[in-house]
């Protein structure tokens, strides 16, 4: 066993108690924005406009990568709550034998194998897909927009959007990104209370 130094000391969360880690990552997006905010103001009273840039730039691949990074803690919780119930059912098809990715195959698994009713009319699912559109984006092609179809259409979704800001490229607000942690948040305990309920009789 390694010895590890006090100030080196970390905790590991259960896989089923991964959404705490949303905690653990905004509290460091929080202290490191506090430090960004912090250069801003210098920078200002200095008179340094491409710091300030260089600054906000700095901070926004920070809010992205803090964006996306939670987005995989929720589909890992999500995950975990299928896999929980499938063993309870002592059920050998496996999530993975699906053909769906990410957090819908879990709701098709929960609503197909399961016999659960995962309802996909609230706005908390609507919000959810939106913001796997700008995960998958930001992933695959980066803050900015092409003039593609595609990139038109999302772009246009993102101007209306709550949870991020086009500048006019996809930036983020600290505030914007405790948002979407409490939308994530919701959906869990939405995703959850669904998988332990009765299951639905097939017609």
């Amino acid at each position: 066993m390694t010895d590890c130094r006090s100030e080196d000391l970390t905790y590991c969360v259960p896989r089923f108690l991964s959404v705490v880690n949303l905690a653990y990552l905004y509290e460091a997006a929080k202290t490191a924005d506090k430090v960004f905010d912090d250069q801003v103001k210098k920078a200002m009273t200095e008179g340094g406009d491409d710091s300030i840039g260089n600054i906000n730039a700095a901070r926004q691949s920070l809010l992205r990568a803090v964006f996306i990074s939670a987005y995989g803690v929720l589909e890992q919780n999500i995950d975990e709550i299928i896999d929980v119930k499938r063993a309870a059912a002592d059920i050998s098809l496996l999530p993975s034998d699906l053909s769906h990715k990410g957090i819908i195959r879990s709701v098709v698994y929960a609503e197909k194998v399961l016999g659960k009713k995962v309802d996909r009319s609230t706005e908390v699912w609507q919000d959810l897909k939106f913001l796997q559109k700008v995960r998958n984006h930001l992933v695959h092609y980066g803050e900015g927009f092409s003039n593609s179809n595609d990139h038109t259409k999302i772009h246009s979704q993102c101007m209306k959007s709550k949870y991020l800001t086009c500048r006019p490229e996809i930036c983020f607000s600290i505030d914007q990104i405790g948002a979407i942690f409490n939308l994530y948040v919701a959906f869990v305990e939405h995703f959850s209370h669904c998988c332990s309920a009765s299951a639905v009789s097939p017609n």
